[in-house]
C-alpha cells in the first residue's frame, strides 16, 4: 500500500462490509468482483492516517510496549527485595526515584551504607527518616540477590534508554501538531504523552470521521451494546469501524 500510495488513489475498503456482500469466492474473480462494486461506488472508504500520523502512531505504541516491559522488570525487583527483607518500599513511595536510584546502586555495588552516606544518597524531599529508612534497608542480601537485581536493574536501564530516544523521536513528529498537542494536554486527566497518543491514533483531521460516534468506534472505546435472553454479555474484541 505505502508503494501505491504516492502513484494512485487508494480506498481502504473495511473486510467486514466486503464480505457481506456476495459475490464468487476465488482469488481472481474475487478482485474483479472488488472493482466492479468500486466502480459501482459500493465500497466505502476507510480512514487511512496519513504517513507523518502513522510513523507517530508506531513509536507512541512501541513506547508504550517498552514502558510495560519496563515495569516487568520493576516489579522483580521489589520482590527480591522483599526477599532479602529490604523493606525500602515501606520508607520510600517510589523506590525508582532520585533517593531510591542512589540506594539501590550501593546495594547492587555491595557498599556498606552508614548513616553519613546514606544521608548524601536521600534526596531532600524525601519525608521518612534517615534512622527509618537505614532501618528499611538492614536485611539480608546475598550474592545471589545482587546478581539478580543487577539483571533485571541493566536491562531496566536499556529499556529507559531506549524510551528516552523514543521520546525524542516522538516530540520530533510533533513539532507540526503543537497546537493540537496543547489543547489535547489541556484536558484535565491528559498529560503530554497521552495528548500525543490521541493524535498519533486518530490524527488531527477530525472531518474524515461521520460522527463523534464513528470517531469512538475507530479509537475502541465506542461501549457495545451485547445482549443475550436479557443478559448482557461482555465482548471479545472490539472492531474499529
Amino acid at each position: 500500500m505505502d508503494i501505491l500510495e504516492g502513484s494512485f488513489h487508494l480506498v481502504l475498503a473495511n473486510a467486514r462490509h466486503v464480505k457481506n456482500v456476495p459475490g464468487r469466492k476465488t482469488d481472481v474473480k474475487d478482485a474483479e468482483w472488488l472493482a466492479k462494486l468500486l466502480r459501482c461506488g459500493l465500497i466505502e472508504s476507510n480512514f487511512v492516517p496519513p504517513e507523518d500520523i502513522r510513523d507517530l502512531r508506531d513509536l507512541t505504541r512501541y513506547r508504550k510496549k517498552l514502558i510495560h516491559h519496563r515495569t516487568s522488570e520493576q516489579n522483580p525487583i521489589h520482590k527480591i527485595l522483599q526477599d532479602a527483607n529490604i523493606k525500602l518500599t515501606s520508607v520510600l513511595s517510589d523506590i525508582f526515584g532520585v533517593s531510591g536510584r542512589r540506594i539501590l546502586e550501593a546495594i547492587l555495588n555491595g557498599e556498606k551504607i552508614e548513616s553519613d552516606g546514606l544521608r548524601k544518597m536521600v534526596d531532600w524531599r524525601t519525608k521518612a527518616s534517615i534512622t527509618d529508612i537505614a532501618n528499611a534497608i538492614n536485611g539480608r542480601i546475598r550474592r545471589h540477590h545482587r546478581d539478580m537485581l543487577r539483571y533485571h536493574w541493566e536491562h531496566m536501564s536499556y529499556l529507559e534508554k531506549a524510551i528516552e530516544e523514543l521520546e525524542k523521536q516522538i516530540d520530533q513528529l510533533l513539532s507540526p501538531y503543537r497546537k493540537e498537542l496543547e489543547l489535547s494536554d489541556g484536558i484535565p486527566g491528559v498529560n503530554k504523552a497521552a495528548a500525543a497518543t490521541f493524535i498519533a491514533e486518530m490524527g488531527v483531521d477530525m472531518s474524515v470521521f461521520k460522527s463523534a460516534k464513528h470517531l469512538a468506534s475507530w479509537a475502541g472505546v465506542s461501549p457495545g451494546n451485547y445482549e443475550s435472553a436479557g443478559k448482557r454479555v461482555k465482548p471479545h474484541k472490539v472492531t474499529k469501524l
